[in-house]
């Protein structure tokens, strides 16, 4: 019995054993064989060794049968390989193509930049270097990038670090080259965190700065934007009526001659006229004060020319020319004569109107109605007049809400936010 259990597992297991004698045999054969075929393909052992590692079967009979191509391996052990692009490949090394070339060629991201404006087969290399996901955007940033950064870098103040600044001025000074661009920004650098720096006035801010070596970054910007730079009523020029409501007349900017605004009577809320819209807002502040407990009246608001150069010629009379500048516009330079402008419950200091409910509520509501107040202590500096707490201007109260926030002047805001040279479609920059 014992002896026909031995017999029944030998018949079991011989069979197994010499079937895998045979498989191993054949492995071994084909192997054999492969290697033998791909060594007359020409491909030296060490290859042989390293293609039956990367490769399928069916990859390795395409090996057999085509011309040697030792750049495949290259191709293959390369993190750009495409397995599917595995006979492409191939085909195109045996065109004369390197491994370089095959992998470009059949690279998606390289597709996408060699359909970008400004490719540069040259510049193929950085392209890869600075890869990105494989957008049009991104390949667009990526060779303008590249294309750009060649440029810059041939400056010799050139910073890597500032690459965006090049950019964003070269945007808005399209004409410059590259070297000037460099040199600009390099310039400019110190300025870039003052909030109200405008890049087209960078020449004036640093003549200004070597007459002025005590001055901080923000005084100079501030100085050149108001255009204090030089001397009040010097390099006169007409205002840019084109603003409407936010034209700027101050001791730099005069009205045309012979202008004169639509006027609208104040009547019930005080004397004289202003322009219609103004007019108009100046009577809904005058109502909210009221219900808010507080008395509001126009006491002068629109000027005439003629009513003007009485009034400016009365102070001279009285106090000279110098105190007159201080105190009263020369005649085309009021705000008076815009019909914008209005001088609320008195025109007196000695009256300190300041210290009023009035004036408190003038500060936290005016802006709602559009109006700033335009002549703030302790800017005489740069507006030329002494601090008025009794006259506002209407300028709308989208701005007016900005620029009593801001708690700047007007001739500041109006230069960067309404007249600046580095936005010329929009006038300032988008909030």
């Amino acid at each position: 019995m014992e002896e026909e259990k031995k017999k029944s597992k030998a018949k079991i297991i011989i069979p197994i054993v010499l079937a895998v004698i045979v498989i191993a045999g054949g492995a071994a054969w084909y192997l054999s064989r492969v290697e033998t075929k791909l060594g007359r393909a020409g491909y030296d052992k060490a290859q042989i060794e390293i293609i039956k590692t990367l490769f399928s079967e069916e990859e390795q009979q395409a090996l057999i049968e085509a011309e040697a191509q030792p750049d495949i391996i290259t191709v293959a052990q390369s993190d750009r390989y495409q397995k599917e692009h595995f006979a492409d490949y191939l085909k195109d090394l045996g065109s004369g193509k390197n491994a370089s070339e095959v992998l470009n060629d059949y690279d998606p991201w390289v597709i996408t930049l060699r359909g970008t404006e400004g490719y540069n087969e040259e510049n193929l290399d950085l392209y890869l270097y600075s890869r990105k996901d494989g957008t049009a955007e991104d390949a667009a940033y990526t060779v303008n990038y590249v294309n750009m950064t060649l440029l810059y870098s041939k400056a010799s103040d050139y910073d890597a670090k500032l690459f965006e600044a090049y950019e964003k001025y070269r945007a808005k000074a399209p004409d410059k080259t590259p070297e000037e661009i460099v040199f600009h920004v390099g310039k400019s650098r110190d300025y870039l965190d003052e909030t109200y720096f405008i890049d087209a006035y960078l020449e004036k801010y640093e003549a200004y700065r070597a007459k002025n070596p005590d001055k901080t970054l923000e005084e100079v910007v501030r100085a050149v934007n108001s255009g204090i730079d030089k001397p009040f009523y010097t390099e006169m020029a007409e205002t840019d009526m084109s603003k409407g409501y936010l034209i700027i007349v101050n001791k730099y900017n005069k009205l045309p001659e012979g202008y004169t605004p639509k006027l609208e009577s104040l009547s019930g809320y005080g004397n004289g006229y202003m322009e219609p819209t103004a007019a108009a807002a100046f009577r809904k502040m005058v109502e909210a004060g009221r219900e808010a407990g507080v008395s509001l009246r126009s006491l002068s608001p629109y000027r005439s020319h003629s009513l003007q150069t009485w009034q400016y010629q009365f102070w001279v009379d009285a106090h000279g020319q110098e105190m007159a500048d201080r105190e009263s516009a020369r005649p085309g330079s009021s705000e008076h004569e815009t019909g914008l402008a209005v001088d609320i419950n008195t025109a007196v200091e000695e009256s300190h109107f300041e210290r009023t409910p009035e004036y408190a509520w003038l500060m936290e509501h005016c802006w709602e109605y559009g109006f700033i107040i335009r002549y703030r202590e302790e800017t005489e500096y740069i507006t030329g007049y002494v601090f008025e707490p009794w006259h506002y201007r209407y300028v709308g109260v989208e701005h007016a809400e900005k620029i009593m926030k801001l708690g700047i002047t007007y001739e500041e805001y109006y230069a960067y936010y309404i007249n600046n040279p580095d936005y010329p479609e929009t006038g300032g920059p988008a909030e």
